[in-house]
């Protein structure tokens, strides 16, 4: 029984050992990140006119056309014809997702080999 309140006891630590870890190490900047990604939003929002897209984009579908050309083609010329304000956000977005994306994926691997590494062997 007593085996059994040292290993609970130990994982309970080592609970928090991780957290810790987290809490010093990701989450500072995962939050930057994120609040980079929130700002770039934020820009996209207030200059994109949202009602304009979704028109262009109704006339597409009142075309019937559903080719990958054809939404491509929609893309790069809606994106060219925007302000350079919008393109550095649209295109700053985009990367905050991709370091956003790589940095959890990271993180989730250097939890999973610290965990791994400090696994209590029960007796």
């Amino acid at each position: 029984m007593n085996e059994y309140n040292d290993n609970s006891m130990s994982a309970g630590i080592m609970k928090r050992v991780y957290f810790i870890w987290f809490a010093k190490k990701i989450a500072p900047r995962v939050l930057a990140e994120m609040a980079l990604f929130a700002g770039f939003l934020a820009l996209i929002g207030h200059y994109v006119f949202v009602a304009k897209v979704a028109q262009y984009m109704g006339q597409i579908f009142e075309n019937h056309s559903f080719d990958p050309s054809v939404w491509s083609g929609f893309a790069w010329h809606v994106f060219w014809k925007t302000r350079l304000i919008v393109q550095i956000s649209v295109l700053g977005s985009l990367a905050m997702t991709a370091l956003l994306f790589r940095n959890f994926i990271t993180s989730v691997f250097r939890m999973a080999m610290a965990m791994g590494e400090t696994k209590f062997i029960r007796r």
